[in-house]
């Protein structure tokens, strides 16, 4: 799993710079100039990349209407957090399958915390097996 958090994490940052030097190779004449913002919007999108915080699955269970997701944080492979709540607090569901620039699987819960209030959590799988297992559970509990 490490391989593909490392290429969700840094394959946009490669992608941006990619296309800024394309479009800016024919205006300028300075290669060194051009490789060295290059190498500074690399540097800084890299670095945005691996402190954005993203929530991946390990597994996962429903058992009494309660949704149980034990999840890690980033590359912390030794930490791993759980998410719990009710099914009747989920108000808004989201799947989005993964594509070829984007190698995990999201799933985005909206639910209603303890207090009342509205909150938003996004989780990301690249196992299409646990991927398809949580739609089942989470469409069964839903209806």
């Amino acid at each position: 799993m490490t391989k593909d958090i490392i290429k969700d994490k840094f394959l946009g940052p490669i992608l941006i710079i990619l296309l800024l030097a394309i479009f800016n190779i024919k205006r300028t004449n300075d290669w060194l100039f051009l490789l060295i913002i290059l190498l500074i919007g690399f540097a800084i999108l890299s670095i945005v990349g691996y402190l954005r915080n993203d929530l991946y699955i390990k597994h996962f269970s429903m058992e009494n209407e309660i949704l149980l997701i034990y999840f890690q944080k980033n590359f912390s492979k030794n930490k791993e957090d759980k998410f719990s709540t009710n099914s009747k607090s989920l108000e808004l569901v989201k799947f989005r399958s993964k594509s070829f620039l984007d190698p995990f699987h999201i799933i985005t819960v909206r639910f209603q915390d303890e207090n009342g209030f509205f909150d938003t959590k996004s989780f990301k799988t690249n196992n299409d097996k646990t991927f398809i297992e949580l739609i089942y559970e989470l469409k069964k509990e839903k209806n």
